[in-house]
């Protein structure tokens, strides 16, 4: 039981909302660390989002969630950020203490460290399939970390020229080049890229070739459902090390917990919620 008048509470907040695992996933990990908090989920509209900002700052939620569209849309409400989330301009975790908020972006941060844990990530190539809001957040962490290379590749260059213009500019990264592929022209893989990351959310059949990818490359899928992708198949295939999407929603989620509560995360607890809520 909590010594304090008022629960502690902590919530997700997206639009739309309906499917996601997290308020299962985060109740267990609660549970599971004998913290007697709790958490919310609430589907807000971009219109009120301000709103339901502010009533989370009265009620005193100790962290927050942000699910799409709102990642981008809450840096002019928060008074600090670390430098990941500023860089990138994604922001899906939010810290309160002392009425101030703070935004972090958990899921380049564990997708990083999952890569570490592979022996990947200083002084690497790296090769992200994607310029979006994902890839924007990976790009930063991993630009912070000392990956030597980042190569960006996307169907449409536009939004790739301008996160490579944004890394050179604001973080330690010198060496960062876009590729366009289309389906008729495959994504050939660089021999020496020690990682191959795909930050979209297509799960099937992604026109790469992965013929010159070296075995001891990571290959990591954001997608989590289901977590055995086209790309982790073939990838497997060929022997490589690989990094599911339901391991990174587990991790993203609990350095959010840890973030929030200074206690470690059970995630084996975590990844159990997860598979038995979606049925996998």
């Amino acid at each position: 039981m909590t010594s304090h008048p008022q629960q502690d509470v902590c919530c997700l907040i997206g639009d739309p909302i309906a499917g996601n695992p997290t308020q299962y996933m985060l109740e267990k990990a609660f549970g599971a660390a004998r913290l007697d908090w709790r958490f919310l989920t609430f589907e807000v509209p971009a219109l009120d989002f301000e709103g339901a900002l502010r009533g989370a700052r009265i009620f005193s939620f100790h962290g927050l969630m942000l699910s799409p569209p709102h990642c981008s849309r809450v840096m002019p409400y928060l008074e600090q950020l670390d430098d990941a989330a500023r860089i990138s301009g994604q922001i899906n975790c939010i810290k309160q203490a002392q009425g101030q908020l703070t935004g972090y972006n958990t899921e380049g941060r564990a997708l990083r460290q999952l890569l570490e844990q592979a022996g990947t990530v200083p002084d690497a190539k790296v090769t992200i399939v994607g310029a979006g809001r994902l890839a924007r957040a990976i790009g930063a962490e991993l630009a912070l970390a000392g990956v030597g290379e980042l190569i960006i590749a996307c169907r449409h260059p536009a939004a790739a020229e301008q996160l490579r213009d944004t890394l050179l500019k604001q973080t330690p990264l010198t060496h960062c080049r876009v590729t366009q592929f289309a389906a008729d022209a495959p994504l050939v893989v660089d021999d020496d890229c020690r990682a191959l990351l795909n930050a979209t959310p297509v799960s099937t059949a992604l026109p790469s070739q992965l013929d010159s990818l070296p075995r001891r490359a990571v290959v990591a899928d954001v997608v989590y459902n289901p977590p055995a992708t086209w790309l982790l198949k073939q990838a497997e295939q060929r022997g490589c090390p690989t990094v599911d999407g339901l391991t990174l929603l587990v991790e993203q989620a609990a350095l959010a917990f840890e973030i929030w509560t200074d206690v470690s995360a059970d995630r084996q607890a975590m990844r159990d919620a997860v598979e038995e809520f979606l049925v996998l």
